[in-house]
């Protein structure tokens, strides 16, 4: 019993990064109706610029975030402005090659800048395990779950009680009529797309603080595309729901299965869910009046 209630903390820590990448792919979807394909880069972002600044840098830990998350959100609305803004009213399957195309170059970059090699990140939180009880913990896994669950929070509190918030929630339901009550709609899609490389390049700082840093990260971003569709394209506690699944699922797996079945995890919940549920967990089906 013991082993199973540590499998499950440590799944609820794993599915907490989902949840966040999964809450940037969602937010993007709302905003635009766009599938991100270069989640899983936007991921590495936060996790090249942030070991540079720390590894090469020198500079705090406090101060390395936030020069990483300036420089993510600054990329959000570049993005928007070049090249997704010139696509807007043409066929959805040339939209997604275009962030097909955008996930290639941004790799590229990295692949330029830093090589394939595995980097070590620089220790942030101590190595030693922290005991509660029978439970014994990662520092790293404990202090970037505490996190998340942190900047979920005020991602959550930014979005139902701030007026930019609810004029982003207004704009993602209806274009149109936001934009017939004043509401610069690129503006807002812009920012949509600066919060959503912000979130994921937190997810990409404690993840390479837990894994080291290399290009294979970016298959995070497949994960989070799973955690979108099993929480609800239209949800973003959704895909907190669904992050949170697919890391319990992984977890599970892993320790009663085998650690080949975990890496298929993810896709077999989601397979099973799109069977029941075509719309996700806590998707909306959409009623057409003929």
């Amino acid at each position: 019993m013991i082993d199973f209630v540590q499998y499950l903390s440590t799944g609820l820590m794993t599915g907490s990064m989902y949840a966040l990448l999964g809450v940037a792919f969602v937010i993007i979807y709302k905003a635009c109706k766009i599938f991100n394909f270069a989640q899983g880069e936007l991921l590495l972002l936060g996790g090249f610029v942030s070991w540079t600044l720390l590894a090469q840098g020198y500079l705090p830990f406090w101060l390395t975030v936030f020069l990483t998350l300036c420089l993510a959100f600054a990329l959000g609305f570049v993005i928007e402005w070049f090249p997704l803004r010139s696509m807007v009213g043409q066929p959805i399957l040339s939209i997604i090659m275009v962030t097909l195309g955008l996930s290639i170059l941004l790799r590229s970059v990295f692949l330029t800048l830093w090589g394939a090699t595995l980097r070590p990140y620089p220790e942030i939180f101590s190595p030693k395990p922290l005991e509660l009880g029978p439970f014994i913990f990662s520092q790293q896994h404990l202090w970037s779950f505490i996190s998340c669950i942190g900047f979920l929070s005020i991602f959550a509190l930014f979005f139902r009680f701030t007026s930019v918030g609810l004029i982003m929630r207004a704009v993602a339901e209806d274009q149109i009529l936001a934009k017939s009550t004043g509401a610069r709609i690129n503006r807002y899609i812009g920012l949509s797309w600066a919060i959503a490389c912000v979130i994921s390049s937190i997810a990409g700082i404690f993840l390479s603080a837990i894994n080291g840093v290399n290009i294979g990260l970016a298959e995070y971003g497949l994960k989070a595309v799973a955690a979108a569709l099993v929480g609800g394209l239209e949800s973003i506690g959704g895909a907190v729901c669904g992050g949170l699944i697919i890391g319990l699922a992984e977890v599970l797996s892993t320790a009663y299965l085998g650690h080949g079945i975990s890496e298929v995890a993810a896709f077999v919940i989601l397979v099973m869910v799109l069977i029941i549920k075509p719309h996700g967990l806590f998707g909306l089906s959409k009623i057409e009046r003929v």
